[in-house]
């Protein structure tokens, strides 16, 4: 697993300029992790909760929070069903780069922290569902 972190900034707003630091997370995984992912159905599991970037506006995260079951169903049938929520997880790092905004430099650089600690936590998971114990152990109760 071959993981590159990059800080970005992005600016919205017309008249009132708002900085947004994102952390950007690329994560290449080798056929051997690749395998394991897709064996163990591991695509699924989450690395790291989150909830709403700062760069979406509220009128857009109450949009969010208000789709029906309809269009809540469109989206995961034609982005995955990924898409529905905010949550880093190993199917969103298979797909390549993820940015995620945060507000100050200093939340960006927690979130970091954060991201490098899920991602040991995912690759001893993969090794560990990747090995498979041979001996048999017997013991006396």
């Amino acid at each position: 697993m071959k993981v590159s972190i990059n800080h970005v900034q992005k600016s919205t707003g017309m008249i009132r300029k708002t900085t947004h630091h994102g952390v950007a997370v690329n994560v290449e995984f080798n056929s051997e992790e690749l395998a394991v992912i897709q064996e163990r159905q591991l695509e699924n599991d989450i690395v790291l909760e989150r909830g709403y970037p700062s760069d979406m506006s509220d009128a857009q995260i109450e949009k969010h929070a208000n789709k029906g079951l309809g269009s809540k169903l469109l989206k995961a049938a034609v982005s995955g069903r990924d898409s529905l929520n905010f949550n880093l997880t190993v199917t969103k790092l298979m797909k390549g780069e993820d940015v995620y905004f945060l507000g100050t430099p200093v939340e960006a650089k927690e979130y970091e922290e954060a991201v490098k600690g899920g991602l040991v936590n995912l690759k001893g998971w993969i090794v560990a569902n990747a090995e498979v114990e041979q001996e048999t152990a017997s013991f006396e109760l």
